[in-house]
């Protein structure tokens, strides 16, 4: 059964803005002195990371919003095509950066003597890298993510399949588990960063608000309502405890600043799912995304940029090392998103859109 498929670009946009500040945070370094602005500025660079937060939420989102829909209007739900076109849209790529990084850069490491850490393909091609710790490559290290998000797939798939009429008892429980895993191990002062219990919370925020839309639930009857002078206090409500944990850093080090620094996470992923609700059902909001074309364009191709950009800075910095050419750390940068947006629109048109194509026609709503 093909319809037609159902696109929200402000969703792109979210996402658009997400893949920036990720790239950002890896490719930018800039010499900063000791100053509290300087300082407030190395600290926000820090933490744009945080927007891996915001894929995941997103994930969440439009994996729970389309199997609900596609059960309430079919009276059933499809695992198969649900991971199919799970599949059609990962793996073709990822399975390419996995024959150039563990075949061709194996072949080019022989023959030139060039070493590079690459790790045992297996921790990839199994979708388990983010449990691999020993240092390697970094064009490879940071996709650890898509082996959070495969093993994320499988896990609500099940959940989609099995506990439909249910759903909200079971995004309370595994949001309870990865609230009581991520506290435990901050006490315990053990790393958790690369751990998918840690971003289960982030996927059950964006589950939840597809289910507060679909279900059209007191949350959604908030929000769709939401004037602006109360949306005004809204969007400014995570840059102020933001800054408010800067100044705590500050003041204060110790193991209760990472106990605050989980909460202030808590607090943005709470306040992306709510923006999301925001953007798509708000018909008065302050701040539509639905209408800049530059964000939604980046969005479309975010997972693309985001797959190559490793493999850009990374040999972007081989390069210019080998013919002696220093540039200034923001032209650099600059010059790094410029090559991986070229790529990534390439990967998009020739790469990835045969196959989205093919995942529309297994969608059944």
């Amino acid at each position: 059964m093909n319809t037609k498929k159902v696109y929200y670009p402000q969703l792109d946009a979210i996402r658009g803005i997400s893949v920036l500040s990720v790239f950002i945070f890896h490719a930018y370094k800039p010499i900063l002195n000791q100053s509290t602005i300087q300082k407030f500025i190395a600290f926000i660079l820090a933490h744009m990371g945080m927007g891996l937060d915001v894929f995941f939420i997103l994930s969440a989102f439009l994996l729970t919003y389309l199997g609900m829909n596609e059960f309430e209007k079919t009276g059933k739900f499809s695992f198969k095509n649900y991971f199919i076109r799970r599949v059609l849209r990962i793996w073709p790529l990822y399975f390419l950066l996995m024959f150039f990084s563990f075949v061709i850069l194996k072949l080019v490491q022989h023959y030139t003597g060039q070493q590079m850490t690459l790790p045992p393909p297996q921790w990839y091609l199994f979708f388990v890298s983010n449990f691999y710790n020993p240092s390697h490559v970094f064009f490879l290290r940071l996709l650890w993510t898509l082996s959070v998000e495969e093993q994320f797939y499988i896990l609500w798939g099940i959940c989609l399949l099995l506990f439909q009429k249910n759903l909200k008892v079971v995004i309370i429980i595994l949001s309870m588990i990865s609230t009581a895993f991520i506290v435990i191990q901050t006490l315990r002062d053990v790393g958790i960063y690369l751990h998918t219990l840690t971003y289960i919370i982030d996927m059950m925020a964006g589950a939840f608000a597809a289910y507060s839309i679909l279900k059209k639930n007191k949350l959604f009857l908030y929000f769709k309502e939401l004037t602006a002078a109360k949306q005004i206090v809204f969007y400014i409500f995570f840059p102020v405890v933001f800054t408010l944990y800067f100044f705590l850093t500050l003041l204060y080090s110790g193991y209760l600043n990472d106990l605050v620094g989980e909460f202030v996470r808590f607090s943005f992923i709470l306040w992306i799912a709510l923006i999301i609700i925001i953007q798509m059902i708000n018909e008065k909001k302050i701040l539509s995304l639905s209408n800049n074309q530059f964000l939604i364009y980046t969005g479309k191709i975010s997972y693309g940029l985001y797959c190559f950009h490793g493999f850009v800075i990374s040999f972007g910095i081989i390069f210019l090392q080998k013919i002696g050419l220093e540039l200034p750390r923001l032209l650099t940068a600059i010059i790094f998103l410029l090559l991986t947006f070229l790529v990534a629109s390439l990967s998009y048109k020739f790469i990835e859109k045969p196959f989205l194509n093919l995942k529309d026609r297994l969608r059944k709503v």
